[in-house]
């Protein structure tokens, strides 16, 4: 008996300790009987939201980073880009385009071979050719980099550039490089008529 009261007094002196104290508009004031016979009153105030503010907040941070986002692709007219590969993957595809742009813009026929993976697809005037060596690749260079696939090459953007699980595609799919070990790409298919492999 002794012990059955001194646990009802000990959990009404825990519960009675759970005040918590919020500034809100209204608070309900509660009366509770004391295991004495006197009464006993506690203010119950609901939780703030706090949630709220945080959530707009939240929102309000994250609004340019989604527009930022977002823009990428409206600005390549809603075509995927390397972005999906994530951003790793995402910078080392950029960084290729890059020195494959230079090495084309300075006519770097030996940097542009050994950034090819062979044998290397070559689709021209319809016909499927496998370039097995870089000095086959160098005897026809001009015939395998023809203008329209160079124009595809200097003329496409780091920001637009496509990308898929085949890899990244230059143009209408007139080169495709694929990252062949980590930061490590290399031309795969390079295709004057733009038909994707």
């Amino acid at each position: 008996m002794g012990s059955r009261s001194w646990s009802k007094g000990r959990l009404y002196r825990i519960s009675i300790r759970l005040d918590i104290r919020f500034s809100f508009p209204y608070a309900q004031t509660m009366e509770c009987p004391h295991p004495r016979g006197q009464m006993a009153s506690f203010r119950i105030r609901p939780f703030r939201l706090i949630l709220v503010p945080i959530f707009l907040w939240v929102m309000l941070c994250a609004t340019p980073l989604l527009a930022q986002a977002g823009g990428g692709t409206q600005a390549c007219g809603g075509n995927s880009t390397v972005d999906i590969l994530g951003a790793k993957t995402a910078a080392s595809a950029r960084a290729f385009l890059a020195q494959l742009q230079t090495a084309i813009q300075a006519n770097n026929k030996e940097q542009v071979a050994d950034m090819v993976s062979y044998p290397v697809l070559v689709l021209r005037s319809g016909k499927r050719t496998r370039i097995r060596q870089k000095r086959e690749l160098l005897t026809n260079f001009g015939l395998i980099f023809t203008d329209p696939v160079r124009d595809a090459i200097l003329h496409q953007t780091a920001q637009c550039l496509f990308g898929n699980s085949t890899g990244a595609m230059v143009g209408n799919g007139e080169v495709w490089f694929q990252e062949q070990a980590s930061n490590q790409w290399k031309i795969i298919t390079i295709n004057e008529s733009a038909t994707a492999p």
